[in-house]
């Protein structure tokens, strides 16, 4: 297709070849873009349709120099709308870290986390042994099948799920009592 009659038709108003002409030329621009700039096929749309309306108004203002690159000067236009599109999209360097990114000091709650810890550990001592190994066997393999715990205990499914949940609601219990010390 020959797009320099597109300046043509454009400044004589005929519009039925003016359109003819950009609905050929948009795909060429949205493949250009996504092709040589790497641009998501959204973003290829946006800029190809902003880029052609910014080079109509240029072609009727009649400032386009040479009407045979009018594609040449489309396709410029549209990398720079592109490029400044990445750009308003890239976060800007900055000395100051914003709020949003900085963390406390956590030595608090570090401090809360091992006292937590101990009460757990002290908790857990007061059960008897075996009931010391089940928890301990759940702590080491957090995502373990109640299947496999049974077949490690050789005991039943059911078994282990009421073994379980009584011997966290103790330890729970027992942590409620003590933390309130």
């Amino acid at each position: 297709m020959d797009y320099a009659n597109l300046v043509t038709a454009v400044q004589e108003n005929k519009t039925q070849e003016t359109n003819k002409i950009i609905e050929a030329l948009r795909p060429r621009l949205i493949a250009f873009l996504q092709i040589h700039m790497n641009a998501n096929r959204s973003d290829a749309e946006d800029c190809a349709q902003d880029s052609l309306l910014t080079s109509l108004e240029v072609i009727k203002e009649d400032r386009i120099n040479d009407p045979d690159q009018v594609v040449s000067y489309i396709m410029s236009i549209c990398r720079n709308n592109y490029l400044k599109m990445q750009k308003k999209k890239r976060p800007e360097a900055t000395d100051e870290i914003p709020e949003s990114h900085q963390q406390p000091p956590n030595q608090l709650q570090t401090l809360l986390d091992e006292e937590q810890e101990q009460l757990l550990e002290w908790c857990l001592s007061q059960l008897k042994q075996k009931y010391q190994d089940f928890m301990a066997y759940w702590f080491d393999h957090p995502d373990s099948h109640a299947k496999k715990v049974a077949e490690h205990f050789d005991i039943s499914v059911n078994n282990v799920w009421t073994r379980k949940h009584r011997l966290i609601q103790k330890l729970s219990e027992c942590y409620q009592e003590k933390s309130k010390l």
